[in-house]
């Protein structure tokens, strides 16, 4: 059967302007009164209202319901975030409060923690290259968070929490989706009881595809295509004082991701040495047509098990999560990014496997004096094997007659932590907090590169490099909660990031080392619900100095990490939900956001051949402004049939890529609609209609210049409108 989309979008905006209006007088005329959240954002479960950090917390069925089925959807509803794949799964990106953090290198920790369920993720691509299975919900916290959570959240981190099993009862859920460019998912999940009451299970399992975005002119062929496989299986276990969960889940990919477009053309065409013509198809730079003459593939695989156990003694909890996991990763890519073969077939293959343990104990909630408490060891393994290679056509830049560089880098780092974290009640409403951890981090490097290309030097086996950084992080913060349902707090935290080497080609053994960074961040917000039980408001003021800040930038032949003595970020953070009527409710966020240098004197300009002066320069990789709005709507049609609608809206201002602001890599502001309409019955079967990218808006997501100065910009296009229908079953 053919689908005629035009056809589907028109009844689609049809469908959701009539049912707004006609079933508008069929709402209750009653508040629609807002649920308590609770978190675990501080270790254990408390009220949102009543911890001190600046956080987005978005719902499992909040997830469903803005059609966010992945990591790099969250930037639509966490005011400030920004995540998105770089090329592959390997150089995901993430940027929260104008801090960004790239991962192509192994030998550099991120700024950003990812965890899920509590379990630390060494490389960010872990977790953005699985599909979102069977979510309770996705914390994203602000600011460091290094006392309860490590190092390695300096900026902030994202906590996705799963789904326990039910020990009552069976349950279920069932999907399909039928979209444009092939597109067809499936996802499915359920739970119940093994034991009754006792032992329950959960598995959830979900398979992706659709063809590509991009068309390839030179391989003709459509390109960019997505295929994609998550399961994850869960047991429960309760009995009196004790309870465990174990988890296991496994994914791959096997997509062809990210292929670069042109977006600007720059100067005279091939000028390095008569290199390779730059010839951008018709209606550039949104043409969505690549003439690489290469594949960017993107297979990646991985998974993990974890067990946590918690006991009940004396009111106390003590908890024990241990967990492994393992990440494999092969980007075959044209780094040229044109209809010449010249750097064809760059491979990079890396592997992650990580270790960790955690102990603790948390004191009973209900005294004046409340605690968490804990030892935590963390052990990784990671390699990156490069293979780069001229083709022999092109003789300007080989060294010998194979023009190939082979770079073998590997690290092994361990980590050994204590802390503690304490509330103490001054008052009944007054409420102090201090946190503080000691960490341990030796790291052993080694270095291997035989080059084939005159811009990078044969170094052969390096003299392996250890290091060891230790730090100590701490947070002080005090609340006044006015009411039950209102509190403002002030908070000061340290944040820390280790040092580490740079594991990709390198020109220099010179710039292999870079140092530690270290962030003082003052914060000052208020939570509260309002208007009974209708109106949540957040917001949160914040000034943050970083010293020796881990920046990457592109210095024409590789990307290099280097220290910029000191930067700043301060900025407005609001967010909330506005329930005026049962069925009817708003979302809304918006962050504004200054990051810039004050010290960065051996910057990287496009163009320049060694350092520049960066000082007062504002941070690539991060907006202003960011906006997101939602309208909820949901009302009844027949008996035992309900209506829905949902509309989100989601607006970033200008994006700079180039780390000196260069005009031609920046991403425009823009702004991305999504909504959905359908129906569900009393028995749990959904149908409905959905459009991402409703306007079809035409936007740049990162743009950078090709290779030895070719004379153009190539990047990544945002994903066109896509149009389907979900067909659900729950039980």
């Amino acid at each position: 059967m053919r689908i005629h989309w035009h056809s589907v979008q028109a009844a689609f905006l049809g469908g959701t302007f009539l049912g707004t209006m006609c079933f508008a007088p069929a709402l209750a005329q009653s508040s629609g009164a807002i649920e308590q959240v609770i978190v675990t954002a501080q270790k254990r479960a408390e009220n949102v209202i009543d911890v001190p950090i600046a956080m987005t917390v978005v719902s499992g069925d909040r997830l469903m319901e803005s059609q966010i089925t992945s990591f790099h959807d969250l930037e639509r509803v966490a005011p400030g975030f920004k995540s998105l794949p770089l090329g592959d799964a390997r150089a995901s990106s993430m940027n929260l409060r104008g801090v960004s953090s790239v991962q192509g290198n192994p030998g550099r920790q991120s700024s950003l923690g990812v965890f899920v369920d509590g379990v630390f993720m060494a490389r960010t691509g872990m977790a953005s290259s699985q599909d979102f299975l069977d979510i309770e919900r996705v914390e994203v916290l602000r600011g460091p968070q290094g006392t309860l959570f490590g190092m390695n959240t300096a900026g902030g981190l994202v906590h996705i929490i799963t789904k326990k099993p039910s020990l009552t009862d069976f349950s279920g859920r069932g999907e399909v989706v039928l979209g444009q460019y092939d597109t067809i998912e499936a996802r499915g999940m359920i739970t119940g009881p093994i034991i009754q009451d006792t032992l329950g299970f959960s598995l959830s399992a979900a398979k992706s595809k659709h063809g590509g975005f991009l068309y390839n002119s030179t391989l003709d062929r459509d390109v960019d295509d997505e295929n994609k496989f998550s399961l994850r299986g869960k047991l429960e276990y309760a009995s009196g004082n004790f309870d465990a969960t174990l988890s296991a889940d496994y994914h791959r990919e096997s997509s062809i991701c990210c292929s670069a477009v042109f977006t600007k053309v720059t100067g005279v065409p091939g000028t390095v040495a008569g290199l390779y013509p730059v010839t951008p198809p018709p209606g550039y730079p949104f043409s969505r047509i690549t003439t690489q003459s290469g594949l960017s593939t993107n297979p990646n695989s991985g998974g993990g098990v974890s067990l946590e156990m918690n006991w009940e003694y004396a009111g106390h909890t003590i908890t024990s999560l241990t967990a492994w996991r393992s990440w494999a990763v092969e980007s075959i890519n044209d780094p040229d990014s044109t209809e010449v073969v010249f750097l064809d077939g760059f491979r990079i293959h890396q592997t992650h496997k990580q270790v960790s343990q955690e102990f603790r104990i948390a004191s009973p909630a209900d005294q004046d004096l409340t605690y968490v408490a804990g030892l935590f060891y963390y052990n990784r393994w990671s390699t990156d094997y490069e293979d780069l290679h001229i083709d022999p056509a092109i003789p300007a830049f080989k060294s010998r007659p194979d023009g190939r560089t082979i770079f073998d880098a590997r690290v092994r780092d361990t980590a050994y932590a204590v802390f503690a974290h304490a509330d103490y009640k001054l008052t009944e409403k007054l409420t102090a907090a201090f946190g503080g951890r000691y960490t341990w981090e030796p790291a052993r490097f080694k270095f291997y590169q035989d080059s084939g290309i005159v811009i990078y030097p044969t170094f052969g086996q390096l003299p392996d490099v250890t290091r060891q950084d230790n730090a100590f992080t701490w947070k002080v913060d005090l609340r006044y909660a006015w009411t039950n349902d209102f509190s403002t707090y002030a908070s000061v935290a340290r944040g820390f990031k280790p040092g580490g080497m740079t594991m990709t080609r390198i020109s220099s053994a010179s710039s292999l080392s870079f140092q530690p960074e270290e962030n003082i961040n003052y914060e000052a917000g208020l939570k509260g619900v309002f208007l009974d039980h209708s109106l949540m408001l957040n917001a949160a003021a914040f000034y943050t100095i970083y010293s020796n800040f881990q920046t990457t930038a592109f210095d024409g032949t590789r990307y290099i990490t280097a220290n910029a003595k000191e930067f700043i970020t301060r900025g407005l953070e609001l967010e909330g939900e506005y329930h005026p009527l049962d069925g009817l409710s708003f979302s809304f966020g918006m962050s504004f956001i200054d990051a810039h240098y004050t010290d960065f004197k051996n910057g990287q300009c496009t163009g320049v051949t060694g350092p520049c002066d960066l000082t007062g320069k504002r941070l690539n990789g991060s907006a202003r402004w960011n906006i997101d709005l939602g309208a909820s709507y949901t009302f009844p049609v027949v008996e035992n049939w309900d209506g829905f609608a949902r509309a989100d809206w989601a607006w970033k201002s200008d994006i700079y890529s180039a780390q000196d602001l260069n005009p031609n890599s920046v991403s425009p502001a823009h702004g991305v609609l999504n909504a959905r309409i359908g129906t569900t019955s009393d028995t749990g079967f959904t149908l409905e209609l959905f459009a991402k990218n409703l306007l079809d808006a035409e936007y740049v997501t990162f743009a950078y210049g090709l290779p030895f100065g070719a004379g153009g910009y190539v990047g990544y296009i945002g994903a066109p409108r896509l149009a389907g229908v979900r067909i659900a079953q729950s039980f």
